[in-house]
């Protein structure tokens, strides 16, 4: 490539946890100038939230191009939608010199963000990136719950609800505040395991931080709507 393509550009644009008012004045500004956003979507899901977020605060007109990762353990699968994405995302940054990619909350954290940069550094070397950072919803959902995620020398553990209870377990027994994410289907499991700990009454879920239906529920023991851990965050306050 000749020395110019040094100009080319990616950036990774964290978007916020969901409402527009909470995007950035630097990612607004990027995500202003440049012509193609690229959004990640699950094969399965009918919108990209990220797009909708956008919709609401960039008037301009934009080419939006979903990139869909599908939603799998499978290694080969994910490394060929990761090459797959780059290679498109690539070709665009060719013609236009600088393209974004959006992320709800936070590009490095938890975010497919990651694997595709990852992916574009190691195929198109010569294509730089700048990432813009956003407000993850834990941070949201601790400043709508107002609840402090941490004081003083008080220890913080962010972690991804999976289906081994016995991690979560050691971690609420070391930490002093424990962020739960991506709840989904394991939303009984730790309900069962703070009623067990006694933590239940110390902890609250947030639903869609940001978005027009967010809730935000205190008596995690009562809720009977299992789809509720869809887009939701756990914080638990092992000392009050």
């Amino acid at each position: 490539m000749r020395n110019d393509h040094k100009k080319m550009k990616l950036y990774g644009v964290g978007v916020g946890p969901g409402d527009p008012k909470l995007l950035t004045l630097r990612a607004k500004k990027i995500l202003d100038s440049v012509h193609t956003i690229f959004v990640p979507k699950a094969k399965d899901a009918e919108a990209s939230c990220a797009r909708s977020i956008l919709s609401k605060v960039i008037k301009k007109p934009k080419k939006y191009v979903e990139l869909v990762f599908p939603m799998t353990k499978d290694r080969k699968k994910l490394n060929l939608s990761w090459q797959t994405a780059a290679k498109k995302v690539a070709q665009t940054i060719l013609r236009e010199k600088s393209a974004a990619f959006v992320t709800i909350g936070d590009p490095f954290v938890y975010s497919t963000y990651i694997y595709l940069l990852e992916a574009l550094k190691k195929g198109y070397p010569d294509i730089a990136s700048e990432t813009i950072p956003g407000i993850t919803s834990f941070c949201a959902a601790s400043c709508v719950s107002g609840i402090p995620l941490v004081k003083q020398n008080e220890r913080l553990a962010v972690l991804p609800l999976g289906r081994d209870m016995a991690v979560i377990e050691k971690t609420l027994k070391e930490f002093d505040t424990i962020v739960l994410m991506k709840v989904g289907a394991t939303l009984s499991k730790i309900t069962n395991l703070l009623k067990r700990l006694k933590l239940i009454e110390n902890s609250v879920l947030v639903s869609r931080v940001g978005h027009p239906d967010e809730r935000i529920i205190r008596d995690i023991a009562s809720i009977e709507d299992k789809r509720l851990g869809y887009l939701s965050v756990i914080i638990v306050r092992v000392k009050k």
